[in-house]
């Protein structure tokens, strides 16, 4: 094996090993932060005075037991819900209006009752809060 060859091998390897260990951190940044809750979720439940446990848990049976012309009034609610709770962030919490209004919208997938809801809530916070 030449000396090129050689350099390129072992270039090789280590961008190997750079790409697998910014997947590793990746998915450890993940896992941490799934293991704190996020703040849209403190902030909603400050705003509705409730616990978001308890709101997953209520949104997710009921979405589960709706049937398709009440899942659209259940839209309407969330939607109505959603502008309310940026206005509450925009006004008591002084948040510049388009991170209020990324806070209010990473929870309406979880408010609609979506199966997935959660997980888009602890991404967008995941952003927001690196920002």
């Amino acid at each position: 094996m030449g000396l090129s060859q050689t350099r390129y091998s072992e270039s090789s390897k280590l961008l190997h090993m750079h790409s697998q260990t910014e997947g590793f951190t990746s998915e450890l940044e993940v896992f941490e932060a799934q293991k704190r809750a996020p703040k849209s979720f403190m902030l909603y439940e400050e705003y509705s005075r409730s616990n978001m446990a308890e709101i997953i848990k209520t949104r997710i049976s009921d979405y589960n037991k709706t049937t398709t012309e009440k899942r659209k009034e259940l839209e309407e609610e969330v939607e109505a819900e959603v502008n309310n709770f940026q206005k509450w962030l925009e006004e008591t919490r002084n948040l510049n209006p388009n991170i209020a209004h990324y806070y209010a919208i990473s929870l309406q997938g979880l408010l609609l009752g979506l199966p997935t809801g959660v997980q888009i809530a602890q991404l967008f916070s995941l952003v927001l809060d690196n920002l």
